[in-house]
């Protein structure tokens, strides 16, 4: 499998998610502790050891408290959704409008909630664009879809045409259904987690996270 190395990931954006209002947690997402360490510190050094340098993160209105509790976060591209209650695709819109550069193969989704996967569920999802038709990857684990999904340059252009009312849900459908959309199958059952509510993330942290 081609694409192992961290330079090839240096200049495909990851868009991480983290505007929401976590009601259902209580409590912003990012910065719950995991073994001694705001949640999206450790995501962004996963990104980073895999080789990703262009991350771009999307915060909402716990803006102010991420960068009290994170000053470091400034050291990324960071975008500020004014309007998170419109729902995740007008975080979405935020993060693929800040992308430096379009001309390339495309960009990744991924959620403040989803832990980050094992690398080799980024490199079979580039590889799956790479080497077919689709407009999207999105992977899965033992039949459940997941994240990160990967989005081609020219389903990112028309994806800043929709409003921000939109679902990518709802536009990732559609690709399926014109057969634009290419489903792979990994082994890190990270992709299928949603770290909702408290419970789930206790569950999560008794867990050893790779």
């Amino acid at each position: 499998m081609v694409l192992l190395m961290n330079e090839n990931f240096k200049h495909i954006p990851v868009i991480v998610l983290a505007a929401g209002d976590s009601k259902r947690m209580g409590s912003p997402k990012g910065l719950l502790n995991y073994k001694g360490k705001p949640f999206i510190s450790l995501q962004i050094e996963h990104l980073q050891d895999i080789g990703f340098s262009e991350i771009i993160i999307v915060l909402g209105k716990a803006r102010d408290i991420y960068l009290d509790k994170i000053p470091e976060l400034k050291d990324f591209k960071l975008v500020t959704n004014a309007l998170p209650e419109r729902g995740a695709f007008s975080s979405i819109l935020c993060g693929l409008s800040k992308i430096s550069d379009l001309n390339r193969i495309g960009a990744f989704i991924l959620p403040v909630d989803v832990p980050c996967p094992e690398k080799d569920v980024w490199v079979q999802l580039i590889e799956g664009l790479r080497t077919s038709e689709a407009n999207v990857t999105i992977p899965s684990f033992e039949g459940k879809k997941g994240h990160p999904v990967f989005l081609s340059a020219e389903f990112i252009d028309y994806l800043l045409t929709c409003s921000s009312d939109s679902r990518l849900d709802f536009e990732i459908h559609k690709q399926i259904n014109q057969q634009k959309a290419k489903i792979i199958s990994v082994k890190d059952l990270n992709i299928t987690l949603n770290l909702n509510t408290i419970e789930e993330w206790e569950a999560f942290k008794v867990k050893e996270w790779k």
